[in-house]
């Protein structure tokens, strides 16, 4: 009975964390193909400035999908306090991101913003999970679910 346990619950564990990736590409890809839109038709009368409000209202809209998604149908559990520490991390990681990308993409004009929001949206990603797993041993967002 404690074998079959363990393989029921290992199997759970990996069919969310599949669900998981899969939330996390679809988040991405919304992230992207909306900051190319946005950044696209907003150049065309704020110049530099449009990547920062198409960053902002892409990771804003990606991030309402990851969160009803994940909350929903892999973790199962939302209430105000999760949902507020996710928007705080949205929040961080938008302004972080809109930042840097401007500021990179005002100096290497040659480089299309998307490649720079791409590169500096996954080193973001790496140094979230890194400060996550630091906060006690474990997955920081697990945790809370």
């Amino acid at each position: 009975i404690e074998k079959f346990q363990n393989f029921k619950i290992r199997r759970l564990i990996k069919k969310n964390f599949i669900k998981y990736i899969l939330i996390s590409i679809f988040s991405f890809l919304i992230d992207i193909i909306l900051f190319q839109i946005f950044n696209y038709f907003l150049s065309i009368f704020i110049n530099y400035e449009a990547i920062i409000l198409s960053t902002i209202i892409a990771r804003i809209l990606s991030s309402l999908f990851n969160y009803y998604f994940n909350s929903h149908f892999v973790f199962k559990r939302y209430s105000n306090i999760i949902f507020k520490r996710y928007l705080l991390l949205v929040i961080i990681n938008m302004f972080t991101s809109s930042i840097l990308v401007y500021l990179i993409n005002k100096y290497y004009t040659d480089i299309y913003a998307v490649i720079i929001k791409l590169i500096v949206d996954g080193v973001i990603f790496v140094v979230n999970y890194l400060i996550q797993k630091k906060a006690d041993g474990k997955d920081y967002l697990m945790k809370n679910y």
